[in-house]
């Protein structure tokens, strides 16, 4: 096996409280439902952490305690007026997650790390906090000039930044013991969203037909793992024109350099983007032809229809795709450069004999 293997595991014991509501209106024109959960995790299964140099998978335990709760709702509405039925659903859930219980001695494990990169620590759980979380420095901007170099001193006197040049990421200080050090990493963003959406509209008329479903997301932040600069060889997305070079070129994207004495890219804030979408998933419209022409060819029914796949993407993520899937729970949100979801167009009939 490609891991350590541990013959105590079980299986996890959860909990779960439901409370709900289906209702139906306008002689079930209207529908509504709603639904609150609340579900307790114990002795969930997580890898343990060990040394690197065993040079095997960490073993899976019985460690861990979870909490979420969340709310669902689910609207719809059909209707006919005349020849013409259309119908329209929209439904959204909302989610929270707490660790209450890690296992450990510290309540606290780093889960994803790419030191060998100098991108560091970027990975968190924590008792009492949404799990997991991304983690590094806060940064207050780029310095601008030596000046700006210069001035960034602490209580005493030293420069937090020694190694710095204008054009570097300026860190903060953020438990304030005067050094940039790990102990100011903090939380700085999470994968997972609050609010997860759906909205389907479907409607016909004289044979024609149209169904549209829209997804979307809110409240998640994306890991963009594919700017980091270490890999002077690497190829660089559109966003890197953008970069510093010269005083008031950016304010967020550093001088490019194959040096990085200031360690620019080690895990921050400037990894962090805004993942939330929306999306037109799927979209298809159809043409049934009359009975009275169909039966002349000995078919029953015959349905013509083009379809589309991932149409639209509305976001203010930069990267390929703000749908990001991969890995285990430890990497939600995380964008290594994953291939993007394809635009798929077809065309195609049903027919009945």
């Amino acid at each position: 096996p490609g891991y350590i293997p541990n013959p105590n595991v079980k299986w996890e014991e959860s909990s779960q409280t439901n409370l709900g509501i289906d209702t139906r209106f306008l002689q079930s024109r209207m529908t509504f439902s709603f639904d609150y959960f609340k579900k307790k995790t114990i002795d969930m299964l997580m890898k343990q952490p060990i040394p690197s140099y065993v040079g095997i998978g960490a073993p899976i335990a019985n460690v861990g305690d979870m909490e979420n709760w969340g709310l669902e709702f689910e609207l719809g509405w059909k209707q006919s007026v005349g020849e013409f039925n259309y119908a329209v659903s929209a439904n959204a859930s909302y989610l929270k997650n707490k660790l209450i219980n890690l296992g450990n001695e510290t309540g606290e494990q780093i889960y994803e790390n790419a030191g060998a990169s100098g991108v560091g620590s970027y990975v968190k759980g924590m008792n009492g906090d949404v799990f997991p979380y991304f983690y590094g420095y806060k940064t207050d901007g780029l310095f601008q000039n030596q000046t700006e170099v210069d001035a960034y001193v602490n209580a005493d006197g030293e420069k937090y930044q020694s190694a710095a040049l204008p054009g570097d990421v300026r860190f903060v200080d953020l438990n304030g013991d005067g050094v940039i050090s790990d102990a100011d990493k903090t939380k700085i963003g999470k994968g997972m969203p609050d609010w997860t959406y759906g909205l389907t509209l479907s409607a016909d008329w004289k044979g024609v037909d149209l169904n549209l479903f829209f997804q979307g997301t809110i409240g998640n932040d994306v890991f963009d793992f594919s700017q980091r600069g270490d890999i002077p060889a690497m190829n660089r997305p559109a966003w890197i024109l953008d970069r510093w070079h010269g005083e008031g070129t950016s304010s967020h994207i550093p001088r490019m350099t194959s040096a990085n004495p200031n360690g620019n890219w080690r895990s921050s804030d400037l990894y962090i983007k805004d993942g939330s979408y929306m999306r037109l998933k799927s979209a298809q419209l159809g043409y049934t032809l009359p009975v009275d022409l169909t039966g002349k060819i000995a078919v029953q029914r015959l349905r013509i229809y083009v379809s589309a796949d991932n149409l639209l993407t509305f976001t203010s993520y930069d990267g390929f795709d703000p749908e990001i899937a991969s890995g285990g729970y430890t990497t939600i949100g995380i964008d290594r450069g994953i291939y993007p979801q394809s635009r798929t167009i077809s065309v195609g009939a049903n027919i009945t004999f």
